[in-house]
């Protein structure tokens, strides 16, 4: 049976124990001023089906705030991963601190990271060989665990690594966070591996195969009975080998807390299974190994949070030999718990066995092989592997004078402890000091975020705001009782010096003012230039005197004035409520007008008293309306009409609303309403009154023409009438056709169908005398030697001659028509007696002396 490699309950296990580094280290030049807090050193990152894994790159840098922070992962070597070229981490990080994920495939590699101010590469470090590849935490006991000193081989390949820590005391809670190194013959491996056993074989069997680095935890204890570690799930388990119970929750609690702690940080392929000699040895029943490690499995998987894969070798070899109940059990969970797989058969490995149980040499080395063996391709298609968890990092803002807030980045753990302050808070305010915090899942899972030291450094890298400006509204210098506004730029908080923590501040007194404000990362400027405010007086009330009565109609004015206005005005001026600024105005509108003295600062009095004037309207203009035509003829007249209610005074000084008018003559009106206020005068309407003709008087002139007196002007036309007849004629004479009475009226038109007409001549009695064949002379005798020639008919072809008694021809006229009386003009010849002869178409000759006197 296999002896337990401890004293009493616990070993003595301290003769390899190591200084155990707490925080996570960057491998990084002393003279860096950037530094890398994560990922230390061969650190190894479980990579997905896919040959890839991303994990958070975080640190620190010293100096100003950078443009931005970029990693870039390298291959060791030539071959062993693919280079990422530079990735961004965190544009323009503050508070000294930077944090980001990068992604890459299998490989190991060296991390660069870069600062980039003003667009060159200011500052760069780098951490040497980390890991993206196959993680394993060994379980069982101590052909799983290891000895010292049994001939164990450690890995040659410089990419299998382990956490060289031996967890002596058997923390079950928590472990000191890992360190990593090169899996050497002697190493521990975390948290309770002995030696580098067989996985270091297996570690350099799978670099060899798959290229990519191997980390591996053991949580083996030497021992160990599947009853053990299944009693240890619920609690403290039987041990069959000195009677009690293991303490502290053996065997189950070293393999939890790899689980939580380790697996969490770097993620996992699978645990590794090699347990069965003790089962042997104690004759512990098939079917109860089965319950066993299906409940083990069970609850690693449940305190995980993920569907863990399992490699159950088959071992049952101890003093008693091998055991096919052991055996079966095993192959009975292999084939049927999900996500198991079969490792080794270790049975027939260096047999016999030195002591009779634990392989060593060469049989380490064999069993190394048969692991890998069992890691077949199909395995690493098939099982699940569980990513890295996300570390938290921290974010860093200003929280006052020498304080900084740092907050969580991690939203999915619901359990924060800080390793200052303890739990609770996602945000805290500290001052200087060193900081880290754990964060637990749902599950118990728990990582670290890396150190981050407060100190003056993180004060100079946190993005401080511009000095404000105070901004002013209007000006800095103002009247007695008003206020002005002063406003900073917009920000979180503001400190004003007088105490004030708005955005703005009203101001009303004379004094000086500064500003502080806050940025959204809580970082206070300093403070802004002093801004000085003047309160200056106000002048006195002006008293308004009227020059003038304050009623009076709209054509007319009155002049409001300042008392003293023209003395004051040196050093004053006066606005008005009706926007002029004078010492006096001219009002001619109602209204209430008051005003205000403005003085040398611009500083406005309160309004005086105010005065009120009253204008009355005049009268709208009045209009005219003739009752007809206004040209018309005398002895007729035209009413005009005025549209007013008011009193109305005509041109004339008629004072009637409608005025008769029998006058030519120009007439319009005013109106006067009840305040006496006088109208426009309305437009002028003009009467023409026309004159009638004189009364005509008919006369006589020879035989057969009747002619009216006088002289009339040319336009003037003349109706006749005798008996039943009418004629008009535009001559002032008419050939009488018959005897009987005669009337004339003188006429003429004012325009067409409108004419002015004289009174009727008296009746003039006319007799037709038609002796002499109708031709008659006259006036005959003639005195300036005129006469003129009439007939009753109209002659046609007239020819006239006037002899002497002689016979001599003396002067001869033609005419084509004698119809009106003809002239014969002797005036040239002397007084005396001569013939005159008239010849006529189809009429007999008309013979008369005529007897000129002088």
């Amino acid at each position: 049976m296999p002896k337990p490699y401890f004293n009493g309950v616990f070993g003595n296990l301290s003769r390899h124990c190591v200084s155990v580094v707490v925080f996570f280290l960057a491998i990084i030049p002393a003279f860096s001023q950037v530094t890398v807090s994560f990922p230390t050193s061969r650190i190894v990152f479980q990579r997905s089906q896919a040959n890839k894994a991303s994990f958070v790159v975080a640190g620190t840098y010293k100096q100003s705030i950078p443009e931005r922070v970029e990693a870039a992962l390298t291959p060791i070597h030539t071959g062993q991963g693919t280079p990422t070229g530079w990735q961004l981490l965190e544009n323009a990080p503050v508070g000294g601190v930077f944090s980001g994920e990068i992604s890459a495939e299998g490989g190991w590699y060296k991390l660069e990271v870069r600062l980039i101010r003003n667009g060159q590469v200011a500052e760069m470090t780098e951490v040497d060989r980390v890991g993206v590849g196959e993680v394993f935490v060994v379980a069982g006991q101590s052909n799983a665990r290891g000895i010292q000193n049994y001939g164990a081989s450690g890995a040659v390949d410089d990419r299998v690594s382990c956490f060289n820590y031996l967890n002596s005391n058997f923390e079950p809670n928590e472990l000191p966070q890992p360190t990593f190194s090169h899996l050497n013959a002697d190493s521990y491996i975390a948290p309770y591996g002995y030696s580098a056993w067989s996985w270091g074989i297996l570690g350099d069997l799978l670099v060899k195969r798959l290229n990519v680095p191997i980390l591996f935890y053991n949580a083996a204890l030497e021992g160990t009975t599947s009853r053990a570690w299944r009693e240890s799930l619920y609690g403290n388990a039987s041990n069959p080998y000195v009677g009690g119970f293991y303490g502290n929750q053996l065997p189950y609690s070293q393999l939890r807390v790899t689980l939580r702690e380790f697996a969490s940080l770097t993620g996992i392929r699978a645990i590794l299974w090699h347990q069965g000699e003790s089962d042997t040895g104690f004759n512990i029943p098939e079917d109860e190994i089965v319950s066993n490690l299906q409940q083990i499995i069970g609850q690693s998987r449940n305190d995980f949070g993920h569907n863990l894969s399992w490699v159950v070798s088959r071992v049952s070899f101890s003093e008693k030999g091998s055991n096919a109940s052991v055996i079966n059990a095993q192959n009975r969970v292999i084939g049927s718990v999900y996500n198991v797989f079969a490792g080794p058969v270790t049975d027939n490995i260096q047999i016999p066995r030195p002591d009779g149980v634990h392989m060593q040499g060469a049989g380490l080395n064999l069993l190394g092989e048969a692991w890998n063996n069992s890691l077949t391709d199909s395995f690493f298609q098939s099982s699940q592997p569980r990513n890295p968890f996300p570390i938290p990092t921290f974010k860093v803002s200003c929280a006052g004078e020498n304080r900084v807030k740092l907050s969580i980045q991690a939203n999915n753990y619901p359990e924060v402890n800080w390793n200052q302050v303890g739990g609770g808070s996602r945000e805290i305010t500290v001052e200087n000091g060193t900081y880290r915090v754990k964060v637990r899942d749902f599950n118990g899972n728990f990582v670290y975020s890396p150190t981050v030291e407060i100190n003056q450094q993180t004060f100079e890298a946190l993005p401080k705001p511009a000095i404000p400006i105070i901004s002013v509204s209007g000006g800095t210098s103002f009247c007695e009782g008003d206020q002005i506004t002063l406003s900073a730029p917009e920000a979180s908080a503001y400190q004003w010096s007088n105490g004030s923590n708005g955005r703005t501040i009203d101001v009303s007194e004379t004094n000086q003012y500064t500003v502080r404000i806050k940025d959204a990362n809580e970082c206070w400027s300093g403070p802004s230039a002093v801004t000085s405010t003047v309160k200056n007086p106000r002048p006195s009330v002006p008293t308004i005197i009227a020059k003038g009565p304050l009623e009076f109609c709209n054509d007319k004015n009155v002049v409001l004035e300042i008392e003293n206005g023209t003395t004051l005005s040196t050093t004053n001026s006066f606005l008005w409520n009706s926007g002029q600024n004078a010492t006096s105005i001219t009002v001619r509108e109602s209204g209430r007008f008051s005003a205000r003295t403005v003085n040398q600062y611009n500083c406005f009095s309160q309004f005086s008293v105010p005065v009120t004037v009253t204008v009355h309207p005049t009268p709208e203009t009045p209009v005219i309306s003739p009752s007809g035509l206004v040209r018309f003829c005398e002895r007729e007249a035209v009413t005009l009409y005025s549209n007013t209610s008011s009193s109305v005074l005509w041109n004339n000084g008629a004072t009637s609303s409608n005025l008769l008018v029998r006058q030519s003559g120009k007439y319009s009106l005013i109106a006067t309403n009840e305040h006496g206020c006088v109208s426009a005068p309305s437009k002028e309407v003009e009467v023409e009154v026309s004159p009638i003709p004189a009364q005509p008087s008919i006369e006589k002139m020879g035989n057969y023409i009747l002619n009216v007196k006088g002289d009339y002007l040319s336009d003037i036309q003349f109706r006749w009438n005798y008996g039943a007849e009418e004629t008009i004629t535009a001559e002032k004479y008419l050939k009488a056709q018959k005897s009987g009475p005669y009337t004339v009226t003188a006429f003429y038109f004012l325009e067409p169908g409108r004419a002015c007409s004289s009174l009727t001549s008296e009746r003039f009695d006319y007799v037709l005398d038609v002796s002499g064949n109708g031709v008659n002379v006259y006036p005959n005798p003639s005195l300036d030697g005129v006469f003129l020639l009439e007939s009753f008919e109209d002659l046609t072809d007239v020819k006239m001659q006037v002899m002497d008694l002689n016979g001599k021809l003396i002067l001869e006229q033609e005419t084509p028509l004698l119809s009106n009386s003809q002239p014969l003009r002797l005036t040239p010849l002397p007084s005396g007696t001569y013939l005159l002869k008239v010849r006529s178409f189809g009429k007999p000759i008309f013979t008369k002396k005529l007897l000129v006197i002088r």
